[in-house]
Protein backbone atom coordinates (compact mmCIF):
# COMPACT_ATOMS: atom_id res chain seq x y z
CA UNK A 1 0.00 0.00 0.00
CA UNK A 2 2.85 2.56 0.99
CA UNK A 3 4.07 1.96 -2.68
CA UNK A 4 0.98 3.12 -4.24
CA UNK A 5 0.53 5.89 -1.79
CA UNK A 6 3.71 7.28 -2.94
CA UNK A 7 2.90 6.42 -6.51
CA UNK A 8 -0.12 8.40 -6.25
CA UNK A 9 1.27 11.58 -4.21
CA UNK A 10 3.97 11.73 -6.78
CA UNK A 11 1.42 11.77 -9.44
CA UNK A 12 -0.64 14.80 -7.74
CA UNK A 13 2.56 17.14 -7.68
CA UNK A 14 3.99 16.27 -11.20
CA UNK A 15 0.28 16.75 -12.77
CA UNK A 16 -0.55 19.51 -10.72
CA UNK A 17 -4.19 17.72 -9.82
CA UNK A 18 -5.38 17.50 -6.51
CA UNK A 19 -6.93 14.22 -7.28
CA UNK A 20 -10.88 12.54 -6.38
CA UNK A 21 -12.22 13.83 -10.11
CA UNK A 22 -9.43 15.31 -11.67
CA UNK A 23 -7.01 12.64 -11.96
CA UNK A 24 -7.25 9.35 -14.10
CA UNK A 25 -4.94 6.29 -13.45
CA UNK A 26 -4.37 3.24 -15.34
CA UNK A 27 -2.22 0.72 -13.36
CA UNK A 28 -0.07 -2.52 -14.76
CA UNK A 29 0.45 -5.32 -11.97
CA UNK A 30 -0.36 -8.98 -10.63
CA UNK A 31 -3.41 -9.27 -9.45
CA UNK A 32 -2.38 -10.71 -5.97
CA UNK A 33 -1.12 -9.63 -2.98
CA UNK A 34 0.93 -7.81 -2.33
CA UNK A 35 1.24 -6.60 -6.02
CA UNK A 36 -2.41 -5.83 -6.23
CA UNK A 37 -1.93 -3.44 -2.51
CA UNK A 38 -0.89 -0.84 -4.33
CA UNK A 39 -3.81 -0.10 -5.88
CA UNK A 40 -5.09 0.25 -2.38
CA UNK A 41 -2.53 3.06 -1.94
CA UNK A 42 -3.16 4.73 -5.34
CA UNK A 43 -7.14 4.78 -4.54
CA UNK A 44 -6.43 6.21 -1.00
CA UNK A 45 -3.74 9.00 -2.17
CA UNK A 46 -5.59 10.01 -5.35
CA UNK A 47 -9.12 9.46 -4.92
CA UNK A 48 -9.12 7.37 -8.41
CA UNK A 49 -11.72 4.37 -7.62
CA UNK A 50 -13.37 1.75 -9.11
CA UNK A 51 -16.72 3.11 -8.45
CA UNK A 52 -16.08 6.19 -10.57
CA UNK A 53 -14.29 4.44 -13.10
CA UNK A 54 -11.28 6.77 -13.28
CA UNK A 55 -8.86 3.72 -12.43
CA UNK A 56 -8.34 1.06 -14.70
CA UNK A 57 -6.35 -2.37 -13.84
CA UNK A 58 -4.39 -4.00 -16.50
CA UNK A 59 -2.76 -7.47 -15.46
CA UNK A 60 1.25 -7.96 -16.19
CA UNK A 61 4.51 -8.61 -14.88
CA UNK A 62 6.05 -5.64 -12.77
CA UNK A 63 4.12 -3.07 -11.25
CA UNK A 64 3.92 0.61 -13.00
CA UNK A 65 1.10 3.21 -13.34
CA UNK A 66 0.15 5.66 -15.67
CA UNK A 67 -1.64 9.22 -14.46
CA UNK A 68 -3.12 11.53 -16.54
CA UNK A 69 -5.23 15.01 -16.25
CA UNK A 70 -6.57 16.48 -19.23
CA UNK A 71 -3.76 15.72 -21.91
CA UNK A 72 -0.68 15.74 -19.62
CA UNK A 73 0.46 12.04 -18.23
CA UNK A 74 3.00 10.63 -15.96
CA UNK A 75 4.39 7.04 -15.48
CA UNK A 76 5.38 6.11 -12.63
CA UNK A 77 7.40 2.73 -12.23
CA UNK A 78 8.68 0.70 -9.50
CA UNK A 79 12.19 -0.50 -9.77
CA UNK A 80 12.57 -4.29 -10.63
CA UNK A 81 14.41 -4.60 -7.36
CA UNK A 82 12.58 -3.10 -4.98
CA UNK A 83 9.30 -5.13 -6.10
CA UNK A 84 11.40 -8.47 -5.45
CA UNK A 85 12.60 -7.35 -2.18
CA UNK A 86 8.95 -6.78 -1.30
CA UNK A 87 7.70 -10.15 -2.87
CA UNK A 88 10.77 -11.28 -0.80
CA UNK A 89 9.66 -10.43 2.56
CA UNK A 90 8.15 -12.98 5.28
CA UNK A 91 4.58 -11.64 6.31
CA UNK A 92 6.13 -11.58 9.95
CA UNK A 93 4.93 -8.78 11.08
CA UNK A 94 8.53 -7.51 12.22
CA UNK A 95 9.56 -7.86 9.16
CA UNK A 96 6.93 -6.08 7.09
CA UNK A 97 7.16 -3.04 9.91
CA UNK A 98 10.70 -2.81 8.50
CA UNK A 99 9.84 -2.67 5.25
CA UNK A 100 7.08 -0.61 5.53
CA UNK A 101 9.97 2.11 7.33
CA UNK A 102 12.32 1.38 4.20
CA UNK A 103 9.92 2.21 1.61
CA UNK A 104 8.37 5.33 3.50
CA UNK A 105 11.97 7.17 4.19
CA UNK A 106 13.32 5.97 0.58
CA UNK A 107 14.06 8.31 -1.68
CA UNK A 108 11.53 8.83 -4.59
CA UNK A 109 14.63 8.27 -7.39
CA UNK A 110 15.40 4.77 -5.06
CA UNK A 111 11.81 3.35 -5.54
CA UNK A 112 10.45 4.47 -9.02
CA UNK A 113 11.28 5.58 -12.27
CA UNK A 114 9.45 8.41 -13.54
CA UNK A 115 8.28 9.31 -17.13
Amino acid sequence: MVVGLRMGLTALRKLGARGWFDIRCRVTLIWRPPDSCVIDGIQSSTGCTMGKRNIKVLESDGISAEFSKGERSVRISLKREVLEKIRRTPEKERDVSSLIEELVSAGQSDLFEVQ
